[in-house]
């Protein structure tokens, strides 16, 4: 994964428009209110310039401004095993702020239960049904990464920026 500095909130695109980040995945965007025409495929190459990410539009709906619009942003179902790892790694920085301790082979029942959820997340940022995936084909890569990323925390020595959703 490439690590973003986007982990969480919103980023202001150069036309205006607004992207909002959880786990370091754009999710949304938000035209704020402002009339401006734009060149889609411009405006995805920016996003996907900041997130690492290539996505695609959903439907236009009403934001939470009378005048304001949001779109739902997909990440193209490619690069699931990308969006897993972003996952795997804010699970975690959970579980080391809880526990202060590296997750090992005990930590199954963690492993499990944070899977399970990361997954279905995962299907829905990228667009996909659960009969879309193999779920079993992910799990090895993702307890892996989650693994990795709490001795790369215990390493540090420092509490990571856990927000809650």
């Amino acid at each position: 994964m490439a690590d973003s500095p986007l982990l969480h909130g919103w980023q202001r695109l150069s036309n205006g428009f607004d992207v909002e980040f959880r786990h370091g995945i754009p999710v949304r965007l938000s035209d704020n209110g402002k009339a401006l025409s734009f060149a889609e495929a411009a405006l995805l190459e920016e996003i996907a310039a900041l997130a690492g990410l290539q996505v695609r539009l959903g439907e236009w709906l009403p934001g939470e401004t009378p005048d304001e619009r949001e779109a739902r942003l997909i990440v193209s179902g490619e690069q699931l095993a990308e969006v897993l790892g972003r996952l795997a790694k804010s699970s975690a920085a959970v579980f080391y702020d809880r526990f202060r301790k590296t997750l090992d082979r005990e930590g199954i029942d963690w492993d499990t239960l944070e899977y399970a959820n990361d997954f279905g997340k995962a299907l829905e940022c990228c667009g996909l049904g659960w009969d879309d995936v193999d779920k079993e084909a992910y799990i090895g890569g993702y307890v892996e990464t989650m693994h990795r990323e709490t001795r790369r925390l215990a390493a540090l020595q420092e509490m990571p920026m856990v927000e809650p959703e």
